[in-house]
């Protein structure tokens, strides 16, 4: 059973900082972060992102030849659910190894009042500690400080997710050890909803959590992987397991609407959900008026596709600078001696018509 809230869950002031800081790996991402949390905690996934641009001499782009595959068939569904699966794995680890996550443990562990107390054995000291690293604009959302077996303090919200530990030592010795996260449960369903776009629901065991923006299906069985009959449609479910703040098993269950037989190939189909997927991270980057600089990084960290942001032969944005001279609206290119399949659909930057690029590799 997960541990009683230590401290009420923050409002939306304090839920606001918490959203989209784990995208913050390029400069660009500050307002997509603060305009992610305005309603909510959590913070977009981070470790989710590598590097946005790499300068270099122009590479050459030409058209691939077309390669004849195996239709997808009766695999449709299981194909397209497992792509889902993916990003959404990829959003839950981003909360336990982004470079914030690294720089949240090197400040807890470097802490020099927190570790005094606990060298001192000063339990009011190590409280006062963890409180202003939980409150000092860490992105810390829980911290637990404990020696000798015993917890010291352990500050932060009830429904947690991801957590990491570690040693703390001073001296040359171990004088505690520590468990801190970086996302709350809400925090994951948000982002989510925002980059996925799907119905998905928490359960420990046989309870499901009850947090907003998750399904409650009652007393149906929902099975990990599966058919599930929801509201009136046909979903394929696809499971991942994470983890609770204090160690027990977390699953997470996203539902994807049943598709019909595809006759393109298997790659075909997981290249078509991760370009939906791709859309559906534009619209988010577009709605709250972002820099076109944050979609290439946001896509590249959630699905590993390449991204181009083009106004006419202009390029606004893009995963590699310059970029390829040429990219078709759809089918396939070579870049870099590497054969991607291409997608792409039109909108508009401040006003101005552009058209957005997927580049997946095959």
């Amino acid at each position: 059973m997960r541990r009683a809230a230590l401290r009420p869950r923050a409002g939306v002031a304090a839920s606001a900082r918490r959203v989209g800081l784990r995208l913050r790996v390029a400069a660009t991402l500050a307002i997509l972060a603060l305009c992610l949390g305005a309603a909510a905690a959590g913070r977009a996934g981070p470790g989710l992102i590598a590097a946005a641009a790499t300068p270099g001499a122009a590479a050459t782009a030409r058209a691939a030849p077309v390669v004849v595959e195996a239709p997808c068939a009766t695999a449709t569904n299981a194909t397209v659910a497992s792509t889902v699966g993916q990003v959404a794995r990829r959003i839950y680890t981003s909360e336990l190894s982004s470079s914030e996550v690294r720089a949240d443990r090197r400040q807890v562990e470097g802490d020099g009042p927190l570790l005094a107390a606990l060298a001192a054995g000063e339990r009011v000291g190590v409280a006062e500690a963890v409180r202003r690293l939980v409150y000092s604009g860490t992105h810390i959302v829980r911290l637990r400080v404990s020696s000798g077996g015993v917890v010291l303090s352990d500050i932060g919200g009830p429904d947690i997710l991801a957590p990491v530990s570690g040693s703390l030592r001073t001296g040359g010795r171990t004088v505690g050890h520590y468990v801190l996260s970086v996302q709350d449960d809400l925090g994951y369903v948000k982002l989510e909803k925002r980059f996925i776009g799907l119905p998905l629901m928490l359960s420990e065991g046989s309870r499901g959590v009850p947090v907003e923006g998750v399904i409650r299906p009652g007393s149906a069985f929902v099975p990990a992987h599966g058919l599930l009959r929801y509201a009136g449609r046909s979903y394929q479910t696809i499971s991942l397991t994470a983890r609770a703040f204090l160690g027990g098993p977390l699953r997470i269950t996203v539902l994807v609407p049943v598709a019909q037989a595809s006759s393109a190939s298997c790659a075909v189909v997981r290249a078509e959900e991760l370009a939906r997927i791709g859309r559906t991270v534009w619209k988010r980057v577009n709605v709250i008026g972002a820099s076109a600089g944050a979609y290439p990084i946001l896509l590249r960290g959630l699905t590993g596709a390449l991204a181009y942001v083009r106004a006419g032969t202009r390029q606004l944005a893009g995963s590699t600078t310059p970029g390829p001279p040429r990219i078709p609206d759809s089918g396939e290119l070579s870049y870099r001696r590497v054969t991607y399949r291409v997608s792409s659909f039109a909108s508009s930057v401040g006003g101005r018509a552009v058209r957005v690029y997927q580049l997946l590799a095959r």
